[in-house]
């Protein structure tokens, strides 16, 4: 007869607590397509930049932080102190990070609210000078956050791809001597109609194909 140790012994597995070391975040105009997968025929990662994805950058250590905020709608009855059925109503879905990369001109598009694309350097002394609008354009964009953790015989690749986000707010600027510069942004998410779903999520790696009797996925080709 199983024990409480035997049960737990074949039920958790270690290999499947995952921390990510290293991400990075890339943004994309809604022309460019979410992958459908993240590898190449070899197991490598396919090549964002060449199929049009621009980099985020560096962003500080408290990394990525991906908001999911439920709201639902309670039926009570006489008599019950518990609700007999629950709904949900909403999901609110958010991207927040905090960019420490200055200048790039796809970033400052996006922070601004603005096309930047008539926007010329002086080559001389370097100088680009950008007029802020009154009101910046609310354009939305594909987004793509890829983590690893793990080394490369047993590595785990986890992604998150949104088909539409836009910059929904940004924090306040410090110049001083502390704290580099740096612009704090949170995305609201939207179900895009080409993609079809708000956020695709994507897991693989050496790692996943190890375990991947634990995952309990059906095996395809």
């Amino acid at each position: 007869m199983p024990t409480l140790d035997t049960q737990r012994l074949d039920s958790d597995n270690r290999n499947l607590v995952r921390k990510i070391q290293k991400a990075l975040a890339f943004i994309a105009p809604k022309t460019v397509p979410l992958p459908t997968t993240l590898f190449m025929a070899g197991g490598s990662l396919i090549d964002l930049k060449v199929a049009g994805w621009l980099p985020v950058g560096l962003v500080t250590p408290d990394g990525y932080e991906f908001g999911r905020d439920v709201s639902k709608a309670d039926v009570s009855a006489l008599g019950y102190a518990s609700p007999v059925r629950s709904d949900v109503e909403s999901v609110a879905r958010s991207v927040k990070m905090t960019a420490l990369e200055t200048g790039k001109k796809h970033m400052l598009e996006l922070t601004l609210g603005t096309d930047l694309s008539a926007v010329t350097q002086t080559l001389a002394n370097g100088e680009i000078v950008i007029d802020e609008p009154d009101l910046p354009v609310g354009q939305e964009y594909r987004m793509l956050i890829i983590g690893s953790d793990g080394p490369a015989a047993d590595n785990w690749i986890l992604a998150r791809g949104y088909g539409s986000v836009k910059l929904a707010s940004t924090d306040s600027q410090k110049w001083g001597t502390g704290d580099a510069l740096q612009d704090s942004l949170t995305f609201d998410v939207f179900t895009d109609a080409v993609v079809g779903v708000p956020v695709k999520h994507y897991m693989g790696g050496t790692g996943a194909v190890k375990n991947k009797l634990a995952l309990g996925f059906t095996q395809g080709s």
